[in-house]
This record gives C-alpha cells, structure tokens and sequence, in this order.
C-alpha cells in the first residue's frame, strides 16, 4: 500500500494506482476527456494535469502512478491554467453547435468550460471542417447501423478507437491520418458492426458519435431515468431506461462491476422497440366465432375462472396444465406455480418448452445435479484455462464473452470446443471443432488420454482409487483411433487438450445453449465434471462447470419453482418436512406428487387426459423443436389461455388473451446467468389496460375464491424469502445496486 496527500488530504491506496484513482477515492474530481477506468491510460486529452511536489512540471493523473509521500495539488493557479489552455485549444475549431447537438446537456466539453474555461477566444481564424457533404451544415456520416460520426465535434480522445480494439476485441474502427487532419473513421465500405459498437456513443465525451435511433427525438433533461435489469439474455446486464410519456427512448448502461463493468451488447442497447410496438396488447380479448373481440377484465376473469372450475370438477386437477415463463420475473413465475399448486391443485406447471430433452430439475445438494454457474461472472477473467465448449458466447452471452476475451488477453489460456467455427476463436489458444452430436465421445476420449497418460495426482483429488478404475472402464473403449472416427478430432488436439488440463492451476468451462439442449444432455455434464474431479478442480479456487442458461430470467423460473417436480428454492414435492414449512406460509394443502413436464404434457394432450392450459408469456409453438406436434396437441385442448405482451403465434391459437406488462412496466427481479438477484424498476404505467403478470395471475385467483390479495412486487418477494431455502437471507430491500448472489454449497 502506498501513502500520499491530495490537496491537504491523507489517503491509502494499492500500490500501481494512479493518482487519478487515488483522488477519486477521496472524492475530489480531476476532470478528463480520455480517460476510462476500464481502457488502459494514454494520457491524450491533458485535461487532467496537476501539481506535484519535486516534479519539474505538470504531470497527468490518469497515467502517473504514485509514490510513497507524494504531495500533490488540484487546484492550484497553475493547474487551472493549464486546463483553460487545454479547453482554449479544444475550441479552436469545435463548432458551437450546442443547440443542435444531441450530447447538449451531458457533454464533458460543456460542462468542463461552464467550471473551468472563459468565455473568451483569442482565434479569430476560420474553423477547421470535415466536409462530408458541401450542401449540409453538419457533415454528419454514418459508419454503422446505429452510429452517426460527426468529426467537426471530435476532440481525439480516442476513447472510441481503445475500446473496441482493447474490449471487443474488434478493428472496425480506426485514426486515419496525421495531425490536425487526423480522424476517427472505418475502413471503405466496412462499417462499425461489432455487436458491441454502440458502447462507443456512450463513452463519447462530446457529440462525435451519435445513435440513429435517439438523436433529435428529445432532450436528456425531459427524460426520467429509471434503472432496470436488460431483460434480452441470461447475462444480466444493469440498465438506465429514458423515458418520458410512457415511451422508452434510449437505453445506457448502468455500471455492475460484478456483471457487465458498464458495456452493453447493441441487442440489449437498441432492442426497446418491443415495449412501444403498435402492436402491443393493451386490453383483454375472447375468442368469439373464431374473431378475437375486446373486453374488460371482469368478463374476461369471469370467463376464465368459471371454465377451470368446470373444468376441474368434471375431470379433476390434473386435466390443467401450466407454462410459466424464463422472460417473466421471479414474482409473476412465483405466483403463478403457487396459483397452480393451492387453486387448481395440481403440479403440472414447467417453463422448459424449448427441448425436447430438458435436464432434470436441479439438485444443488448434489454437485453434478447443480446445472447453473458454479462460479461468478467476475471469475472467468482470473480462471487460467477458459473452455468454451458447445457454446457461441457472443451470440448467446455477449457480455461474458468480453470476460473471456479479457482473460484471453491477460494470458489466460483460453480453449474452444465447438460443432462450428465462432468469432471468438480470434482469441482461442485452441480450437476443435467437433461434429455435432460428438461431445460424449470427446469427453471420454479426453478422460481417457488423462487417466492413460497418469496426468492426475491421486494425492490432490478427491476421487478415490476404486472411482478412477470405474471411470477407467467407462472410457476404456473411446480410444484415439475411435475418438477420431467419431468426433473427427486429431489425436494430438486430444492429448494437447488433456495436459493443457492437467497442467492448469485453475480451470472454467462454460456451458451454452448446444449442451443445455443436447439429447445427451445428462451424460454431457456428467462428463465434464468427471474431469473437473479427475484433474482435481473441483471445489477449488476459480474453477467449476458452468451451465449458460438462454434467457434473462432462467435462473430465478428453476428458483421459483417453475418446475413439475420442484417447489420454491429446489425443495423436492416429496419433501414432507420442506413441503409442511411452505404449505404453512399458504395456508394451502399442496400436492405431494410431481407433476408433468411439458413434453409429458404434449403427451397427455394428445391422450386426451389434458383438457386446459395457460401460457404466461411463453411462445411454445415457436421455441419448441417439432413445430406441428405442439400446434396439433394445442387444437386438441377444450381452453386455452395465453398471457402475453404481444398476440404471439401461441397467442393466436388462445380461446383467452391476457395482457401482460413489458420488463419496463413493473417492479420485480430478475436472477441472472451467475445466481444474482438483481431488481428492476416500473419506468412507467402499463400501457392501456395490461397489468404485471403477478397482478393477472392474483386477480383470476381471486375470481376462483382464493385470497391473492398482493400489493406489490416487494411483498412478493419477501414471501419467496420466507419459503425458499436459497433465498431466505435476502429482503427485496437489501438487494441494492448491485444484486445479491445466492451461495451455492458445493458439497
């Protein structure tokens, strides 16, 4: 730790800091155009000079490291001084365009000369200009989807350029020439298209870069801003909504260290449309002589309630089924497995309609069972081997997939396993590329080059003798020769891979969508965590199997209980001590007895033992794998209610149509990729009539003569609390801002 004095002010910090860093630690502001603590230091702008004591000159804080009893100063004369130079300079040929500018009211360079600048110029010459276009005043160019460059307003901080070579990983964007003519641009005919571009309008200081999609719709200072979670992936990205008469317009990041250290994927940045689409659901509708017709909620509830009591009286509780949701909150899928276990009676309830071959529920007390993070987001970039196995982490996790190229480029050993090529194989130590369907073999070929080639210490794993000769029977058979036929891997990627294991200190191997959806799925996992127990990385610092969970509510739809087998917090239904606790809360008498999958459902609908379902917020017919087998059980149902933001094809087929609110329309939480438990915030009123799924859901019991009677989102979740094992340390208050992880006991 190194000791100095800011401005008359004692302060620690590591050593290594800057004295930017250590000012900030005690609060005192050093302004700066170039600097983000996420980019190395270039010390460019100058705008952070100050004093320090035995140094000839000026020194720039971003980029000057400090030392033990340095003495420095802030503002002083001199420092001032030298910031009007900088800001003096900076407008020599910086349009005064402030009224048309879409950063006026958040631009650094505005705020810097409003505190430290004069209002006076000793330049009389005629501004510099970017000509792109001689007719326009305002030279605007695209050079991506969503990115508008304005050069004339370009101060050359170059913030735009570092981050997308230094954290994308990308070159789409580049400094062109020299001097006072240099400028930021992309290559003829190349725009910037990274999936991650639009961070670089955020990270503008001025109003060089703009988003097509926000400029010249209205002022910053006519929004509210309201922080939420990005509901587009299981990542969990923090967000800011700007909104104002109930209408998104933009969205920016909101920085969580632990998750997204405040970049944004461009799908999670510009994909709000769906809040505001014209054809949102705003009233409820009844399906009347094949016609959708619009109704109030009374008739609609009304309608619903009396068809399940029918329903239930004439064929029992088990003639119901229900599809929760992984998009919907842990409050709407909470009540609503609750609405199925204490009114209809029943546990046919699942959100998994997107395989034909779901893992089963999960069993965090049994560590191959787990299927969720083992490990935090954060870790990945400290882990020394990264395997990426059966997964396109920038399609499918854009944000942990900047984790991994940054621990690729801290000299991590980062290694792809693959049925195809992906981008981020830029970055990859080593890449196999396996054909699909091939991952068993893989991994028992793998097993087998460790265990053939003694790459285990039988001192430092906790596998005893009599499981390695178990585990060596099982791989016996996948020797190179069929290893190869079978994968079309060479035997030498094969052993590079198994000492690249044995040899690592710390080992993540992260999961995605083509092992959660493999019809080996089961036999996958098992396979991998036998090599996480075999080359003794189980348990230890930084290392575990990760299973990347698709949407941004996965996670918290396992937790809450969405499942036919699993009560809140993985309590297993046969569980009588755990079933008695819960049953004790809801003052309800539960079913002891699991219920029906969704594929088991599918099944019992064409048996004809099925009479009814509700879907909230879920789109069966477009996400499950056969197509028509879900629309022919569907046509078979007697009801069908659909709960929704949109009329999806699902929806089309519903006798029901409820409308649901967008992520942006309610309070709630949401339980990200890692286990967090993180909040988000109502920006504005449902539109028209729809109601938060929770509310629905509560109101249709209440017709049915049951006590639902919530008041909010809050109350929801301390309930969840109460009776869930996983989340009982936790109050809807102390979540914060930046969420609360919920521990996992590796046993």
């Amino acid at each position: 730790m190194v000791s100095l004095t800011i401005d008359e002010k004692k302060v620690t910090v590591e050593e290594g800091a800057t004295i930017l860093k250590a000012a900030e630690k005690l609060g005192i502001e050093i302004p700066s155009f170039c600097f983000h603590d996420k980019l190395e230091p270039v010390g460019a702008c100058r705008m952070c000079m100050v004093e320090v004591e035995k140094m000839p000159k000026l020194q720039v804080a971003c980029a000057t490291t400090v030392s033990e009893g340095m003495v420095v100063k802030t503002n002083t004369p001199e420092v001032n001084r030298a910031r009007r130079g900088v800001l003096e300079f900076l407008l020599i040929n910086h349009p005064l365009d402030c009224p048309t500018c879409d950063k006026g009211g958040e631009c650094d360079l505005q705020n810097f000369v409003f505190k430290y600048g004069s209002d006076k110029s000793r330049f009389v010459e005629e501004k510099r200009r970017f000509v792109v276009d001689p007719k326009s005043k305002f030279d605007d160019l695209s050079i991506g989807r969503q990115i508008i460059r304005n050069m004339n307003r370009c101060i050359l901080c170059r913030k735009c350029v570092r981050f997308i070579k230094e954290i994308a990983g990308e070159n789409d964007l580049g400094t062109f020439r020299r001097g006072a003519k240099s400028e930021i641009n992309v290559l003829p005919d190349i725009p910037a298209d990274n999936p991650y571009s639009g961070n670089v309008v955020e990270i503008c200081p001025v109003g060089a870069l703009t988003s097509k999609s926000f400029r010249y719709k209205i002022r910053v200072w006519q929004t509210k801003k309201t922080p939420s979670i990005c509901p587009h992936c299981g990542d969990g990205c923090n967000i800011t909504l700007w909104t104002k008469d109930d209408r998104i317009y933009r969205i920016t990041s909101r920085k969580n260290n632990q998750i997204d250290e405040g970049f944004l994927c461009d799908k999670g940045r510009f994909g709000l449309e769906f809040v505001n689409h014209p054809e949102r659901l705003t009233t409820p509708l009844i399906k009347k002589n094949g016609k959708f017709v619009p109704c109030d909620w009374d008739e609609a509830l009304t309608l619903v309630a009396n068809k399940f009591k029918t329903i239930l009286g004439k064929f029992g509780n088990d003639s119901l089924a229900g599809i929760g949701s992984s998009k919907s909150t842990n409050e709407d899928n909470y009540i609503f497995q609750k609405f199925f276990r204490v009114v209809l009676g029943t546990s046919n309830i699942d959100h998994r309609v997107d395989s034909e071959n779901p893992l089963p529920s999960p069993d965090p007390s049994n560590y191959n069972q787990i299927y969720t993070m083992t490990n935090s987001i954060a870790e990945i970039e400290n882990a020394k081997l990264v395997l990426i196995f059966g997964c396109d982490l920038e399609k499918e996790h854009p944000i942990i997939n900047l984790r991994a190229i940054k621990s690729a480029r801290k000299g991590n050993v980062l290694i792809l396993a693959n049925s195809e090529k992906t981008n981020l194989n830029r970055f990859a130590r080593q890449e196999l590329i396996y054909k699909k369907g091939t991952e068993v073999a893989l991994l028992n070929g793998l097993a087998r080059e460790i265990i053939e080639g003694r790459l285990f210490d039988l001192n430092k794993i906790e596998v005893s003798k009599e499981e390695i000769d178990r585990l060596k029977q099982l791989v016996l058979p996948y020797d190179e020769e069929k290893v190869f036929q079978i994968t079309k891997i060479a035997p030498d990627k094969i052993k590079s891979l198994a000492n690249s294991f044995a040899k690592a200190e710390s080992i993540i191997i992260l999961c995605g969508k083509e092992i959660i959806s493999h019809p080996q799925n089961k036999e996958v996992i098992d396979s991998l965590y036998n090599l996480i127990l075999l080359t003794g990385h189980w348990g230890r610092k930084n290392c575990g199997v990760n299973l990347l969970w698709e949407d941004c509510n996965s996670q918290g739809a396992l937790d809450c209980g969405v499942l036919p087998d699993r009560l809140p917090g993985f309590v297993h239904i046969s569980d009588e001590s755990k079933r008695k606790r819960i049953e004790e809360v809801w003052k309800a008498k539960l079913p002891d007895k699991p219920g029906l999958s969704f594929n088991q459902m599918l099944k019992e609908i064409h048996a004809g033992k099925i009479k009814a379902m509700y879907v909230m917020g879920e789109n069966p017919l477009e996400k499950y794998p056969d197509r028509e087998y879900v629309k022919s059980a569907l046509d078979k149902l007697d009801f069908l209610v659909v709960q929704d933001i949109s009329l999806t094809e699902t929806g089309t087929m519903a006798d029901v149509v409820f409308p649901g609110a967008s992520f942006a329309e309610k309070d709630g939480t949401f339980t990200n990729v890692e286990r967090r438990v993180q909040r988000l915030k109502r920006a504005f009123d449902p539109l028209g009539n729809s109601k938060a799924d929770w509310e629905i859901v509560s109101l249709l019991a209440q017709a049915m003569g049951y006590e639902f009677d919530y008041l909010s989102a809050k109350e929801i979740f301390n309930e969840i609390a109460k009776v869930s094992p996983i989340y009982e340390h936790m109050s809807y208050e102390e979540i914060g801002e930046v969420g609360i992880q919920w521990k996992l006991k590796l046993e």
